[in-house]
């Protein structure tokens, strides 16, 4: 199985890597399981501009580290974003990302396993999470792709992460049961 994890934070070392990391650190005590990690603040992804080159030619032809990424999506069984709220939404690092996925034909990436995780300031009920979490259902129902599991931690009225026992262990335990 091949796993492939997004880092949409601007900070590696944040609560929302540190999230992951436990996340991934559950995934990798599985037998036959390859991970490919991509933190989109190292990558240079360019806006989409509409322009409908995609429609009838094959690929984006905007150049930029996408053409990278798009084998990492294609290739991958399950698909893990990570991403911090901001301002009731997803970081734009991961924006760019899922803007860019309308240059992928549906039919090459069928079948895909979702894991949504997020860090969020501002204790629940907060909008931000529900936000985003209604945003990345409606597309992965578009694709056609299986949203498996949503998990949020409040960082900010709560406690950082890395002093969140409790996310941790219950991240770490939703990444050993893919």
């Amino acid at each position: 199985m091949k796993v492939a994890a997004f880092l949409g934070s601007p900070r590696k070392n944040g609560n929302t890597a540190r999230l992951l990391k436990e996340f991934l650190k559950g995934v990798s005590e599985k037998n036959g399981v390859t991970i490919n990690q991509v933190y989109l603040q190292e990558n240079r992804i360019l806006g989409c501009t509409g322009c409908g080159y995609c429609v009838t030619s094959t690929g984006c032809k905007l150049e930029d580290d996408m053409q990278n990424i798009y084998p990492i999506l294609k290739e991958a069984d399950v698909l893990v974003f990570a991403t911090p709220v901001y301002w009731w939404s997803m970081s734009s690092q991961l924006k760019a990302l899922i803007d860019r996925f309308y240059a992928l034909k549906i039919s090459e990436i069928k079948s895909k396993k979702i894991y949504l995780l997020m860090t969020y300031g501002g204790s629940l009920p907060n909008s931000g999470p529900e936000l985003v979490e209604k945003t990345f259902r409606d597309i992965f129902e578009y694709i056609e792709w299986e949203l498996v599991k949503v998990y949020g931690a409040c960082t900010d009225e709560y406690m950082p992460v890395e002093q969140n026992a409790e996310a941790l262990k219950e991240v770490y335990e939703i990444g050993r049961s893919i």
